[in-house]
């Protein structure tokens, strides 16, 4: 007999995290803001980077808390922070992904900048930009994704329901200050 589902708590949890996602949200565009002037005036070429980073850190590491929510409720990691087999598989390879996607943008981002005519940011620096801004950004939203995952399974709510809505929108926020941080220094 299939085990029914409270719709309530579901509604609830869903709802509670919608609303923690639109104030993040919010705070990611405040980010974008204090970045405009960097980004449509000294460096325009930029701007190619930031939509692709966004999206790669919210498909990356909602795929990341999606597995680790199977793997929890299947009984395949234990809802520990520990640093298991099958979490070090998950973490490399969300990793390596992170680092490859980052420096494929930094790089066809360079190339449509070129033909576009973009000239204020150079080829190298927006690689640079686009990959160290991705390590940062991807490490810190991996060990999120790890800590709510279990955190949100050991309170008993469904880290489905919780993780990959949440780390796709910490995503977008820790990632536009990951550039920008990355951005005074290069």
């Amino acid at each position: 007999m299939p085990q029914s589902v409270d719709v309530r708590a579901v509604v609830i949890q869903g709802l509670f995290i919608l609303v923690i996602c639109a104030i993040i949200e919010i705070l990611a565009g405040s980010v974008l803001e204090g970045m405009k002037e960097r980004v449509t005036v000294t460096l325009p070429g930029l701007i190619l980077i930031i939509p692709p980073l966004l999206d790669l850190r919210g498909n990356v590491n909602g795929a990341l808390a999606s597995r680790l929510g199977t793997a929890l409720h299947t009984g395949i990691l234990e809802p520990k922070l520990s640093m298991t087999d099958e979490l070090k598989v998950n973490v490399i390879s969300s990793l390596i992904l992170n680092l490859a996607a980052s420096a494929t943008i930094g790089l066809i981002a360079s190339l449509i900048g070129l033909v576009l005519g973009m000239g204020a940011i150079n080829f190298v620096s927006l690689i640079i930009i686009a990959v160290a801004a991705g390590f940062i950004s991807g490490v810190i939203l991996t060990a999120l994704t790890i800590f709510i995952s279990v955190f949100s399974y050991v309170r008993g709510w469904d880290p489905d329901n919780i993780t990959a809505p949440l780390m796709a929108t910490i995503g977008d926020l820790i990632t536009m200050i990951s550039i920008f941080i990355v951005v005074l220094f290069v």
